[in-house]
Order: structure tokens, then C-alpha cells, then sequence
């Protein structure tokens, strides 16, 4: 019976993605072993260094469906190693060639090396959700450049700003990751084949020119030393996993916070036919996608703590730290990639209200505009004279409930410097958003150069 959400039948990925399933699945991972071992034997044969014919046996032989899984099971129960059973396997398919499987590796290179496979993997799906959410908030950003609303500090209203500045914020920051993806993956995509102590002795001379041959059939670039205890690419992995998965919390957060009723500016909306309804209050509709995207950040947020950690190795090999790192792999790579569909889907179908922005960008009336008030005031009087002229008022009006621009053309040292023009202004926050149009077609600007540059480069990278 499965006891994990990634496991479930009837409640499927709630928590997951088919894909990440996929790539990390017991089969998949096995597969990437033989995988290793096949490109292994056939860079050896290419050497000299094993037989040309039992390179070829290997390489047939070395699928999954070929292996007797029941022995593999079996052999599971009596051996301790997480390689052993799938090598021992592999070489009784493979007959006479079977003595030549494995030759010269260590468990861990085998099993590092298929775990870069799948990370590859799931960098090449992050990449294209990353691609994609930033479709939608360049969109968003251009539709509601000038849609103005208020901003808020620590939880109050504070002046006005554009929704489009709002989601330049968001796009900029996804932005950022984009380019630290690029950065980590050549830095990460390298595979492991150094023997046991790292030494490459079983190898011989020709250690190097095994190793690169390796790495070359499996796609992945090729380490100078042995990183068997050397964690730090795959800790900057889950830290840049957690950085990322912070992102779309913040996001779904935002939207959570902006669509309590009392606000009701954003509003997380299911997509068509489905539901995300109350059980027992129909009017309700709930926000459970950002819901979710916040439960698992707390869980990728602890996970990338767990990697860190691993990267405190012991000698040249320390299994202690190795295998937490193994088991949290799987799992913050799985949250991840559900956390940026989710955010897709949410971004897809967000609804927007400028009706509700407009109505709270108002509530406070002239309040929101004190910080206009002050520096139009501090150009004349100075900004100590002008502060203390108006807070008095601005406390006086929130107490009696009475109009701030009457309290203003009654006051008779700020009636002086205040014309008719700047009271009308009062009524009219929406205009006083400062740069943030400018700031929006700077980003926007900024990404599509981004963008038309990792093109370019995608574009000339060799074949």
C-alpha cells in the first residue's frame, strides 16, 4: 500500500507531478545505473581496455527489462549496498561478457552519476516552467502598468503603486533564477567516475580518457577531481531549489493575503470545471493552489537544510551523509517542480479586480497622499516645519472623522502654500505613482534581452 502522497492512486499528484514521478522512480533510477555502465563498458572497449564484444553485450543487456527483477528483490534482503544486487544482475544476463560489468567503478560514481542524470532532467523542466510563468508576467506586467493601486508596508496602506509594478517585482526576481539556472547547470552536470578513493588506481593511466569518454556518451561534462565528498554543487542544487520554491510561496502568498474578502484585489480561480469550494459553506471558493504551494516550500525549505548538512563529509567516503542527501533529492526535486506548475496554473487563471483596487486605493481618502503633502509642503517650509504642521491634522482627521483637505484650507500657514490645484490633487491618488510605469517597461525591456540573448546563445552552442 503506498504511504506517501507521491505513491497515492485515488489522490494523485496532489503533491506531485507525473513527470517528477517519473524521473524518480525506482525503475527510472535503476535504469540510470545501467545506463552508466553501459557508456562505462563501451568507453573501455573504445580503449582497449575490455573487449569489444562484451562492451556490446553489456550495452544490450544493460536495460531494465532484460534483469531478473524478482532476483533483484531477492538480493535486496541479503546485501546492504545500494548497487550490488542491479550489478549483480546485469552480469548474469550478460553471460562470459558479465565479468567485465563495472570494471574499475565504485558504487558511488554509478550511483552519483544517475543521480546528475535525473537532476538534468529536472533542471530541463524547471527551465521551461521558468520560461513559461515569465510569459504570463510579462503579460501581466504590461496589461497592468498603469493599473494603480495601494501599496502597503508592514501590513498598512501605505501610497499608491501599479499592479504592473507589482508583478515587475515578481518578474524580475523570476528573472534572477533564470539566470542562476544557467549558472548551476554547468557546474552540476557533471558525472563521477574516480574509483574508490578517487584516485582513478583501478583505471590506470588511462583513468581520465575513460572518465571523459563516459561522461560523453551520458550527456554530462566531466569533473577533475572526484567529488565523492565534495557536496557543494548538489547543497548550491537544493539551496537554489529552496530560493526558488521561497519565490513562489511569496508569490501565492501575495495573492492569498490580496484575495481575502476585505480585499478581494486578486483571486486565486480553479481551473474550468474544477472546484475548490467549502464542504459545508458554498459560498466560499478557496485559495488551494497557493495553499499548497506554501506547504511545500516549508517542506523544501527543510529539505535544502538536509543537503546542506550532507555536505559535512568524512574521509573519501561517508554514506552517513551520502544517503540523506540520496533520500532528500527525490523529494525537493518532486516538491519543486509541483510548486512551479501550480504557480503556472495559478498566474493562468488569476482574476484580477481593478474595481477592488480602486475602491481600497480610496478608503483612506486624502491619507494616502500625506507623503505628497509633506515634501509639496518641506519645498516651501522646510521639512521639520512641514511634518510638524501636518501631523496634528492628519491625527485630528483620522480622530474626528473629518475631511483632511478641509482641516488643510482651514490651516492658515499651509493654506498659504497649497493652491486649489494641489487640493483637487487629493482626490486623485492614482496619479501619484511615481516612476513605476518607467520601472515596468524597464524590466520588461531587461527581460526580453534576457531572453533574446539565451536564445542566441542556445543557438550557437555546438550540436
Amino acid at each position: 500500500m503506498p504511504i506517501h502522497p507521491f505513491d497515492f492512486k485515488l489522490q494523485a499528484d496532489v503533491f506531485s507531478t507525473p513527470k517528477g514521478r517519473e524521473i524518480f522512480a525506482e525503475t527510472s533510477r535503476i535504469q540510470n545505473w545501467l545506463d552508466f555502465e553501459a557508456a562505462l563498458a563501451l568507453s573501455q572497449a573504445e580503449l582497449g581496455i575490455i573487449p569489444a564484444a562484451a562492451a556490446g553485450i553489456i550495452q544490450d543487456k544493460a536495460r531494465l527489462d532484460n534483469l531478473d527483477l524478482a532476483a533483484i528483490a531477492k538480493e535486496y534482503t541479503r546485501n546492504r549496498n545500494s548497487l550490488i544486487p542491479v550489478i549483480k544482475a546485469l552480469r548474469r544476463a550478460c553471460g562470459s561478457a558479465g565479468e567485465f560489468v563495472h570494471y574499475g567503478a565504485t558504487t558511488q560514481d554509478v550511483i552519483d552519476s544517475g543521480q546528475i542524470i535525473a537532476l538534468r532532467q529536472v533542471l530541463k523542466i524547471i527551465k521551461d516552467n521558468l520560461l513559461q510563468i515569465e510569459d504570463l508576467l510579462l503579460d501581466m506586467a504590461r496589461r497592468y502598468r498603469n493599473q494603480a493601486m495601494i501599496g502597503r508596508t508592514h501590513s498598512q496602506q501605505a501610497v499608491p503603486i501599479t499592479f504592473g509594478l507589482k508583478s515587475a517585482v515578481w518578474l524580475s526576481e523570476l528573472g534572477r533564477h533564470c539566470r542562476r539556472l544557467e549558472e548551476l547547470r554547468p557546474r552540476l552536470l557533471k558525472g563521477q567516475l574516480s574509483g574508490a578513493v578517487g584516485t582513478m588506481s583501478a583505471l590506470g593511466r588511462q583513468g581520465r580518457e575513460v572518465a571523459r569518454l563516459t561522461m560523453d556518451r551520458l550527456g554530462l561534462g566531466v569533473s577533475t577531481i572526484s567529488w565523492h565528498t565534495a557536496r557543494d554543487n548538489i547543497a548550491e542544487a537544493g539551496c537554489f531549489f529552496a530560493m526558488l520554491s521561497a519565490t513562489a510561496a511569496k508569490i501565492a502568498n501575495e495573492i492569498f493575503q490580496l484575495g481575502k474578502t476585505e480585499i478581494m484585489e486578486l483571486r486565486e480561480s480553479p481551473p474550468s470545471g474544477q472546484t475548490a469550494g467549502s464542504s459545508t459553506m458554498p459560498h466560499k471558493r478557496n485559495p488551494v493552489i497557493c495553499e499548497r504551494i506554501a506547504a511545500m516550500n516549508s517542506h523544501i525549505r527543510s529539505l535544502s537544510g538536509v543537503i546542506m548538512e550532507a555536505m559535512i563529509h568524512e574521509d573519501e567516503r561517508d554514506p552517513r551523509a551520502l544517503w540523506s542527501e540520496w533520500l532528500a533529492i527525490p523529494q525537493i526535486s518532486v516538491y519543486i517542480l509541483t510548486s512551479l506548475q501550480y504557480l503556472q496554473e495559478v498566474l493562468s487563471n488569476l482574476e484580477v479586480n481593478p474595481d477592488a483596487m480602486r475602491r481600497n486605493l480610496l478608503s483612506h481618502k486624502e491619507m494616502i497622499l500625506s507623503e505628497w503633502l509633506l515634501f509639496r509642503l518641506s519645498a516651501v517650509m522646510g521639512k521639520k516645519r512641514a511634518h510638524e504642521a501636518l501631523s496634528p491634522l492628519i491625527k485630528r482627521a483620522q480622530a474626528e472623522k473629518q475631511s483632511l483637505k478641509d482641516l488643510l484650507s482651514a490651516s492658515p500657514e499651509i493654506k498659504e502654500v497649497l493652491s486649489p490645484v494641489d487640493l483637487n490633487n487629493l482626490d486623485h491618488p492614482e496619479n501619484y505613482t511615481g516612476l513605476a510605469a518607467q520601472i515596468v517597461d524597464d524590466v520588461i525591456m531587461e527581460t526580453t534581452a534576457r531572453r533574446q540573448g539565451n536564445r542566441a546563445g542556445e543557438n550557437h552552442e555546438p550540436m
